[in-house]
């Protein structure tokens, strides 16, 4: 099974759901899902520096992948 997340940001600044898919994408990864998450670099509200990540190149993080 292979699962597609789509959030806005997972930055900390954005609390929640931001966190929650980092969480949920671990546990269904443990289980043998691949799993990728597609996000932005956005970092909070107007004046701040954006994440400092490579954008389209996915990330390996605890069994799935970041693709900001």
């Amino acid at each position: 099974m292979r699962i597609l997340q789509i959030i806005p940001s997972i930055s900390l600044v954005y609390g929640g759901p931001s966190q929650m898919v980092l969480g949920l994408s671990a546990a269904l990864a443990s289980r043998c899902i691949d799993v990728t998450i597609i996000t932005t670099d956005s970092n909070g509200d107007i004046g701040q520096h954006p994440l400092d990540v490579s954008l389209n190149q996915p990330i390996k993080q605890n069994g799935y992948q970041i693709i900001y």
